[in-house]
């Protein structure tokens, strides 16, 4: 019951963000010559697929998706008047949270996956190719990244009440995150700039100048941000653990 609880609450947003990324990937596929011919001609279609759905608006899409899947809670619940049923349920608290925080990461997977699938399968139809390795590649890299995104706001979620107090939190912290990596001596540590892990920009595992993922993965540094993100979580169900609702 409550798996299928969990898997309801997120299957709206999982399921209508994984659609909305893979619509978006088969815009960016099908328009391709005439996107590349009105914005630099010389272009590969490699570059193009990761300046358009890498850097920019596939990217922003996920990072968008991930707040909203991490944006629910016990205390949602409970300005939306449903905390009842939920705690009734014979389980503890700590696992209510953090079985809703698998359930939102799977969903967070799917959103990530849809790269994966539509980019190589919809290429041929606009004359071109694109590598599944590289797909495969850049959803390992977003999975890990997102993962930090998706659990600061979950942390969010448990600590503030309100159906959208924890994205308008959540967006902005983000943004001065990305602020503060501008500082000279955080510019140089480009591993701490999850943005630019996600696609692989001025990193030693791609290739700028053919726009492609050439080297080993960043396995620790995704290894600690999944980790990063697990602490959020633990955090948040310790949160809940002492609450009187």
């Amino acid at each position: 019951m409550l798996w299928y609880k969990s898997l309801r609450e997120i299957a709206a947003v999982a399921l209508t963000g994984t659609a909305a990324l893979a619509v978006a990937c088969l815009l960016i596929v099908l328009n391709q010559e005439s996107m590349r011919a009105h914005t630099d001609p010389s272009l590969t279609y490699a570059g193009y697929i990761w300046k358009s759905v890498y850097k920019t608006i596939g990217r922003d899409i996920f990072i968008m998706l991930s707040v909203i899947l991490g944006s629910g809670g016990l205390l949602q619940e409970r300005a939306q008047g449903t905390l009842g049923f939920t705690l009734s349920l014979p389980v503890s608290r700590r696992r209510i949270v953090l079985t809703r925080a698998i359930a939102g990461y799977a969903g967070l997977l799917a959103i990530a996956a849809a790269p994966v699938v539509v980019l190589p399968i919809a290429s041929p139809y606009a004359g071109q190719t694109y590598a599944v390795e590289q797909a495969v590649g850049f959803f390992l890299l977003w999975a890990g990244c997102g993962a930090v995104c998706y659990g600061f706001t979950f942390l969010l979620a448990h600590r503030f009440e309100g159906q959208y107090t924890p994205v308008l939190v959540a967006v902005p912290s983000l943004m001065a995150y990305g602020v503060v990596l501008n500082l000279p001596w955080l510019s140089r540590q480009p591993m701490l700039n999850i943005f630019e892990v996600m696609n692989g920009e001025a990193m030693p595992f791609f290739d700028m100048a053919r726009h492609v993922l050439v080297g080993p993965l960043p396995g620790f540094t995704l290894i600690v941000m999944l980790a990063i993100s697990a602490i959020f979580i633990v955090w948040a169900a310790q949160r809940m653990q002492p609450l009187d609702f």
